[in-house]
């Protein structure tokens, strides 16, 4: 079993990444966003796995590709963040956002999630 777990959130920029983390902390929607949401630790005893989750909020915005890259291969699953009413960022998850992902670590687990 892991020692801990790190959870990449990454998308198109404005598709809601930094509002579902600031929710899930939260458990309201702010009214308030800032361009990116500091790591968040979920300490172990609240996790069903009791297994401490990092949560990774990535800001096209305020990092490099480098950055990117780096959380990539940091991470233990990765979601990608699309926005359910812009096709642009429906389609950038097969032209972009897949393939960059599956060229860095090929194996990694990602999860959609429409927002």
């Amino acid at each position: 079993m892991p020692r801990d777990v790190r959870i990449l959130l990454l998308g198109d920029p404005s598709v809601g990444k930094t509002s579902l983390i600031m929710a899930l902390v939260t458990e309201e929607f702010p009214d308030f966003v800032p361009p990116r949401a500091e790591e968040i630790t979920i300490p172990a005893e609240v996790t069903p796995e009791h297994v401490p989750t990092h949560i990774v909020d990535y800001s096209v915005t305020e990092q490099d590709e480098e950055a990117l890259h780096a959380e990539i291969m940091k991470s233990n699953v990765i979601c990608v963040v699309y926005s359910v009413d812009k096709r642009e960022s429906v389609e950038n998850i097969t032209t972009y956002w897949l393939p960059l992902i599956r060229s860095k670590s090929p194996k990694k687990p990602v999860i959609l999630v429409g927002n």
